[in-house]
């Protein structure tokens, strides 16, 4: 965590005033590596955008070689017209073809429209970022930002008024939590939930994995995204392999070549134009430069191997998320290190009860996205602010589930929600555990 900050850290430090955004935000609910595709990655694209359009439309993009009896108004009309209608590229080793035909298979279309391109990757790179940002603040029944954004004020606070309002987000978490209840309306809900049931491939919002379902589909967007503008790019420049263009470079490095000597960005082009005269029409064929692909050969390289670091870096981070989905072992460890600091679970302590309480309080109340949160305050605070969230969750879940009645009967209950205290059963999936059959020492622990 702290070598991720610092790496952050560097990076603004060298955008300076362009990455004042990322410095104003105060809480984070995404990693290093996600803002590496939708915030750092756009911030370079903009700034070359903004470079190549200077190069393009305040300084001179094409020069192209008149012949002497050219006029100042023919030679800005031819260089306008070649950078316009694109040119070719023939090598020197080999002669002109007489047929116009053949030219233009090896024509070059690509570099007038490279500003209009960088800013279509940038807005490619920041669409996954802004639908996390629409389901997730929106449709996931909770006001995710806000809610980090009071949790990290309270640091500031002293210690009465940091609990009360801890106690109020763990009171608006317990609500959020117990709210859940898969296929509550709809068409054929019974029918559906078992179906769900029995295959075990329930996802949503009232299953309780909606945040991380949805955390994963937006990496995976990184990830596609990030892997497609290879290929995008190899298809916008028209050569062959642009996605391989990264390794001919090291490649002519390690074998002391001229990389910079690559046909993807010939900087000496033809240009064939008709200039019409008064009695007739002149074709000529005249040799031109291009400056501005002395720059694109070198943004394009470098950004072949920034998007490769960041599809690398992103299929690693979209698998740790699969892991974590899957492995069940780390959200129980993650909450039995706070509970260990409340004194609510005791490694050595074999009570059946206790395991089967800490084991309900991960799966049946908290879920998958009850932990995701509580990872997200981790991130953003410290410590304590954790700590006495998950005390008064546990508190409540933990009352919730021994309520004792009159008749000397408590009732277990395996779902979320408060018994109805009219009947002497538990909810559905719950049972019936008399006080006998407890441990005294668990009893006291809830008095």
């Amino acid at each position: 965590m702290a070598f991720s900050l610092f790496k952050q850290d560097i990076l603004d430090h060298i955008l300076g005033p362009v990455g004042v955004y990322e410095g104003l935000r105060t809480v984070h609910d995404d990693n290093y590596v996600d803002r590496l595709s939708h915030y750092y990655t756009v911030i370079f694209l903009l700034f070359m955008q903004i470079t190549v359009v200077t190069n393009e439309y305040v300084g001179d993009p094409i020069h192209c070689f008149c012949p002497t009896e050219f006029t100042y108004n023919e030679i800005d009309y031819t260089n306008y017209l070649c950078w316009v209608a694109n040119t070719y590229q023939i090598p020197f080793s080999k002669p002109i073809p007489a047929n116009y035909e053949v030219r233009r298979t090896d024509e070059i279309t690509y570099y007038q429209w490279v500003p209009l391109i960088l800013l279509l990757m940038a807005f490619l790179f920041k669409l996954p970022r802004n639908i996390w940002k629409y389901f997730a603040y929106t449709h996931s029944g909770i006001g995710l930002k806000r809610m980090l954004d009071l949790v990290k004020m309270t640091q500031g606070d002293t210690p009465e008024d940091r609990k009360k309002k801890l106690k109020t987000v763990a009171m608006f978490l317990d609500q959020w939590m117990t709210n859940i209840s898969p296929h509550r309306g709809g068409c054929f809900p019974n029918q559906r939930s078992k179906v769900i049931g029995y295959f075990g491939i329930g996802i949503g919002r009232h299953h309780g994995n909606y945040l991380v379902f949805l955390c994963l589909f937006t990496k995976c967007l990184f990830l596609l995204n990030a892997v497609g503008q290879l290929f995008f790019l190899n298809e916008f420049l028209g050569s062959d392999k642009f996605y391989i263009y990264g390794y001919e470079v090291i490649q002519s490095i390690l074998t002391e070549n001229d990389w910079s000597r690559t046909q993807r960005f010939p900087r000496v082009t033809l240009c064939d134009f008709d200039l019409r005269q008064m009695t007739n029409v002149q074709r000529w064929t005249l040799q031109c430069v291009l400056p501005v692909n002395l720059y694109n050969e070198k943004f394009f390289i470098f950004l072949w191997f920034w998007i490769t670091i960041v599809a690398v870096l992103t299929f690693f981070n979209v698998l740790y998320t699969v892991l974590l989905i899957v492995v069940p072992f780390n959200r129980k460890s993650f909450i039995k290190k706070y509970l260990k600091i409340i004194d609510a679970y005791d490694r050595e302590n074999k009570d059946l009860f206790t395991q089967k309480l800490t084991r309900d309080f991960v799966d049946k109340y908290l879920h998958q996205d009850g932990i995701f949160l509580l990872k997200l305050i981790t991130s953003n605070c410290n410590t304590v602010m954790v700590t006495d969230i998950v005390q008064e969750l546990f508190d409540v879940y933990k009352k919730r589930q021994l309520n004792l009645e009159t008749n000397g009967v408590a009732h277990f209950v395996h779902e979320q929600g408060e018994p109805n205290p009219r009947h002497h059963v538990t909810p559905r999936k719950g049972r019936t555990v008399h006080i006998r059959e407890m441990p005294k020492a668990y009893l006291e622990s809830l008095v």
